[in-house]
């Protein structure tokens, strides 16, 4: 077993004993360092919680051992899927996650979930302490951030810093009054005055991020390709009769054969859904723009154009509008991963974080609640527009005769 699946085994175990901890209470303490905390560490975490608990937000706290900042980047993706799967189960519109550990007990990763996914306040490492503990113990760091969490989550004034004076402790400090040159100074100044800043600028930042993902709240209304791309006047053009390939190949008789299914799935599509260029499902549209763009390909190939590319056009599978250096990517979803098609914007974000704009549709026809379109059962979803087979090929098995001559995959 490779090093990266002992720590994805671990860390799922740890995800287990967590969750099973949350769910009888919203405190978890590990069991390796829980002998370790003083009697007021533990009563500190506990009077916290119950403080946040009469906010009505549900929130939940983990404390766990120190570990080695060459595995933050893990712990950072573990922490936010968990906070995460947290409030989706809770069901609440507002989750509060705080993970600390003890060892270090600043070292936080704090989360304020909501639709939109977690919300990691910044600056949060200004809480960070130096080796000698000179900064905020962990009876102080649980209590200050789940106050800075609540607040923004209520819109109010965040909590002034706590008082914790690092000036007189002897020489355990030695290291971080010497490294800041601090010696007849205040050395928690700079600490909480950063801090201070910080959980100030937490409810701004939230709301700039509920602005930033409020695509998941509503219907795709943009771009709106019908009129971008003059959809309705290509799909006429598109019914024309084909031209035959130039060269008698069995390449080109292939993809002779293909632009057949295009135009058929057009045309099935279309008498589908009869309302595709005005519908409020923009699924459509973008169906329809997939299909003609790669109608635009095979008809190129067919005349033997020199600038046609030898690949069929690709769409990213998250937002088919996107189309740039289109690659195959590991997306995780619940319980599984796909490999998909997508464009370099979407899994930059991804990596960065963030969850990459992708496209909305309503639940069910008429409804107005939106959600991706992957998670319905259509053609769009079944196709995933062309990362699982050909958008043809799915329309055609779907709603019309599929022809005997498909072959699935990308031509």
């Amino acid at each position: 077993m490779t090093e990266s699946s002992t720590k994805t085994k671990l860390l799922e175990r740890l995800s287990s004993r967590i969750k099973d901890a949350w769910k009888t209470e919203p405190v978890y303490i590990d069991p390796i360092i829980a002998p370790g905390l003083t009697d007021s560490q533990t009563t500190a975490i506990e009077h916290a919680s119950k403080q946040a608990g009469q906010s009505g937000i549900v929130h939940f706290i983990a404390i766990t051992p120190v570990l080695p900042r060459s595995d933050e980047p893990e712990w950072s993706r573990f922490t936010s899927d968990l906070a995460y799967a947290m409030h989706k189960d809770n069901g609440g519109e507002q989750t509060i996650v705080l993970f600390s550990q003890a060892d270090d007990a600043a070292r936080s990763y704090a989360y304020l979930v909501d639709a939109n996914g977690p919300a990691i306040p910044p600056g949060s490492d200004f809480l960070a302490r130096s080796s000698s503990d000179d900064f905020l113990p962990v009876e102080l760091a649980v209590p200050y951030q789940l106050q800075i969490l609540v607040a923004a989550a209520q819109g109010t004034e965040p909590p002034a810093p706590p008082d914790f004076d690092t000036r007189d402790a002897g020489d355990r400090n030695e290291d971080y009054i010497e490294a800041t040159g601090l010696d007849n100074g205040n050395p928690d100044a700079l600490v909480f005055g950063a801090t201070a800043i910080a959980a100030l600028g937490l409810s701004i930042w939230v709301l700039r991020r509920r602005e930033k993902y409020s695509w998941r709240t509503s219907l795709t209304t943009k771009p709106d390709p019908v009129r971008t791309q003059q959809l309705p006047e290509r799909v006429d053009s598109a019914l024309e009769p084909l031209p035959e390939p130039q060269d008698s190949t069995e390449e080109m008789w292939a993809v002779y054969d293909r632009s057949r299914r295009v135009q058929q799935a057009i045309r099935s599509l279309i008498e589908a859904y009869p309302d595709w260029a005005s519908s409020v499902d923009f699924s459509h549209r973008f169906g329809v723009e997939n299909l003609l763009s790669t109608h635009k390909w095979v008809r190129a190939r067919l005349r033997g154009s020199s600038k046609a590319s030898s690949e069929a056009p690709r769409f990213c599978f998250l937002f088919p509008h996107h189309r740039n250096k289109i690659e195959e990517f590991a997306l995780k979803q619940e319980g599984t991963t796909l490999t998909v098609d997508m464009c370099d914007r979407c899994r930059s974000e991804i990596n960065d974080g963030h969850e990459p704009e992708c496209l909305m549709v309503p639940k069910r026809p008429g409804s107005k609640k939106p959600i991706p379109y992957y998670q319905r059962s259509d053609v769009y979803a079944l196709s995933g527009f062309g990362s699982f087979q050909p958008l043809e090929d799915t329309v055609l098995e779907t709603l019309g005769t599929p022809s005997t001559s498909a072959t699935g995959g990308r031509g």
